[in-house]
């Protein structure tokens, strides 16, 4: 059976192991489309445009991007709002892969809100893709349980990042069963849907937080090397670190002393045998 055509567009490791996903299956893959304004020189590994280029694939940015008729439309963590010109491209589906559960959690502070709510349980989302952001209708949505109060906007990422590569598995062997593709529409009562603007003004502590509201605020927004949730000390603006974030770097510093220490023992008694 011939594999399914696709445009991927994306940013971020988990676009990079999309489309090494697809590349294993025999997907035909007719452009990569990237964000080259937003670079995460943090990020280690190869980017989305450097894996595509490696495998000869054409790579470009969406208003380069041409005319032309795929089975799939796929934004993998796209930074910006999918053109509705790009969208008619696809013959059966124009989809985007978000990491958080939708409808409850739109727009940019989906892992931020999840820990503000004090979340029983998370998700990341399949959806189709309209003119509006996250307002589409539901494709899949994978959720798994989780403990708020031991989260940092950071470690929940990963845990959704990881969620969402097995929901991009689960949507290749859709596509590529010929099945006719499930669709549901959102519950709008339920959609919650935040902007940057709103994002960022939920980044102040509220005044006379408790040591409990401190310590959520502060884990809801660490992310590095972004700014976290802050509180003024006059004019002064003085960001949170949680306790379960210095807990984190402790542990990628130390995480290497013994070894490195072994490592300099056998190289010493070696040298002096």
């Amino acid at each position: 059976m011939t594999k399914p055509s696709a445009i991927l567009m994306g940013s971020k490791p988990g676009s990079v192991v999309a489309l090494s996903i697809m590349l294993q299956r025999g997907w035909d893959i007719r452009y990569v489309v990237v964000s080259r304004k937003h670079q995460y020189p943090w990020i280690a590994g190869p980017t989305l445009e450097q894996v595509a280029l490696q495998h000869g694939l054409h790579v470009l940015t969406q208003p380069e991007l041409p005319d032309t008729l795929v089975d799939f439309v796929i934004s993998y963590m796209f930074r910006y709002r999918v053109k509705s010109h790009v969208l008619k491209m696809a013959r059966r589906a124009a989809l985007n892969f978000h990491a958080g559960p939708l409808p409850e959690y739109g727009g940019w502070a989906f892992y931020n809100v999840a820990i503000l709510d004090r979340a029983t349980e998370y998700g990341c989302t399949c959806h189709y893709m309209d003119d509006g952001f996250d307002t589409g209708p539901l494709l899949k949505v994978r959720r798994f349980p989780i403990c708020a109060a031991q989260e940092t906007a950071y470690s929940l990422e990963r845990l959704a990042q990881q969620e969402m590569t097995c929901l991009f598995v689960d949507f290749c062997r859709l596509a590529e069963s010929g099945q006719e593709l499930p669709i549901e529409p959102q519950d709008r009562t339920k959609m919650r849907y935040l902007s940057q603007e709103e994002f960022d003004q939920l980044k102040v502590i509220p005044p006379g937080a408790d040591a409990d509201t401190i310590d959520r605020y502060a884990r809801a927004f660490w992310y590095p090397p972004y700014k976290g949730a802050y509180t003024m000390l006059g004019t002064t603006r003085v960001e949170i670190i949680p306790q379960t974030a210095k807990e984190e770097v402790a542990r990628h510093l130390h995480g290497d002393d013994l070894a490195a220490l072994q490592r300099i023992a056998e190289r010493y008694m070696s040298e002096n045998m």
